[in-house]
């Protein structure tokens, strides 16, 4: 059987990451001990963690400051930005409405990870 074990999002300081985890994605971290933490959230764990010696040489460029492939869903995108940008973080590509009746907008916290914000509009 094949299941998620973890996403992974890298980050350059888990001290000024934290924050704006905690008041833009509500993350209650289970386990927080540098240069690593976790947290479950809807049923998924989420690993945001710093370089560390182990790992790869080309490790922060694959890992920190890239768009991640994961889309969040919201039931208010004007105000979920507002918290975004009022915690540090920043809109990349303002909202649009698509053809399947959705709101989509690409905001990035603070070391620049990008991810896909959605609404439901029907």
């Amino acid at each position: 059987m094949l299941k998620i074990s973890s996403i992974l999002i890298g980050v350059n300081s888990l001290e000024r990451a934290k924050p704006f985890y905690e008041k833009v994605f509500g993350f209650v971290f289970d386990e927080f001990r540098p240069p690593f933490a976790s947290v479950v959230f809807d049923g998924i764990e989420f690993n945001i963690e710093e370089n560390a010696p182990v790992r790869d040489k080309d490790w922060v460029e694959k890992n920190i400051g890239t768009r991640k492939n994961i889309s969040f869903e919201t039931d208010d995108l004007d105000n979920f930005l507002k918290l975004v940008v009022n915690s540090g973080g920043k809109i990349v590509k303002n909202p649009t409405d698509t053809p399947w009746k959705w709101r989509e907008a690409v905001f990035a916290d603070p070391d620049n990870n990008e991810f896909l914000i959605e609404q439901n509009c029907e």
